[in-house]
């Protein structure tokens, strides 16, 4: 499965209208979508607000988004930090979902972020916690190895699997304030209770299969470990542990210490 079809087949499984409707929206919003990958996002805000630009990394991201865009939807070709935010015009809300995590430093970017949005700005985060410990079997032998792992991937800035439990922090710390938050958002391929459908499984096998980082840490037991995480998915007995959150603030008044 290609890393586009795999995105793309995500997005049915996001609910991203339930998300929208805690967010202070304006219909003379200008809205940044931070890692539009498909862009369903995008387009649900571009029915909503007056313009939304996606921003990704991923060229085939992009050019696909532009081929299907709306008027009032722009997409630019870039990773977020080097983005030209001040040539968007009057920012007044951000989006992220499962973008932030990447990024080595997200406290000093979304200060950035926090500088450039108007007054009224709001951003809007949803991202994982405990990634993939977190959808382990609680006695497995490999939940420990794989706690240490994500510990190590964010010490060496790589990727942040626990980034979910960092956002309000973050982003009282960069001047917001936070208005909403879900610390348990049910998501049906990410953090459910009880067995996964198959094209769910499937959907966990793509993502096990592009993880060399995971593989080389866990060398030969690897296979075992994918085995064992994708036949916990598939149990009734599995159970959400707050894998996946949401969080909405707004700019504070109060000016940054």
């Amino acid at each position: 499965m290609s890393l586009f079809a795999e995105y793309e087949k995500q997005q049915k499984w996001r609910g991203w209208e339930n998300y929208l409707k805690f967010i202070p929206l304006s219909q003379k919003d200008t809205v940044i979508d931070l890692g539009c990958s498909v862009g369903d996002v995008s387009r649900a805000f571009s029915l909503r607000v007056n313009n939304v630009i996606g921003i990704d990394i991923n060229k085939e991201f992009i050019e696909f988004c532009d081929s299907r865009r709306n008027c009032n939807e722009a997409f630019v070709l870039s990773d977020f930090q080097s983005a030209d935010y001040l040539s968007f015009g009057d920012i007044s809300g951000i989006w992220g979902s499962f973008s932030l995590s990447y990024l080595s430093n997200p406290l000093d970017y979304l200060k950035v972020l926090n500088s450039v949005m108007n007054d009224e700005g709001w951003v809007a985060l949803l991202d994982v916690s405990c990634f993939i410990s977190g959808n382990l079997a609680r006695d497995s032998k490999y939940y420990d190895r794989v706690k240490r792992f994500e510990l190590e991937s964010y010490r060496f800035g790589l990727y942040d699997f626990d980034f979910g439990s960092k956002m309000q922090g973050l982003l009282k710390d960069a001047g917001f304030e936070v208005v909403y938050f879900d610390n348990d958002v049910t998501d049906p391929e990410l953090n459910f209770s009880g067995s996964a459908a198959s094209e769910i499984i499937e959907g966990w096998s793509a993502r096990l299969n592009r993880m060399n980082k995971l593989s080389l840490f866990l060398g030969e037991e690897y296979p075992d470990f994918c085995d064992e995480l994708l036949s916990n998915l598939g149990s009734n007995t599995h159970e959400k542990q707050g894998n996946v959150r949401f969080v909405v603030a707004k700019k504070s008044s109060k000016p940054l210490n």
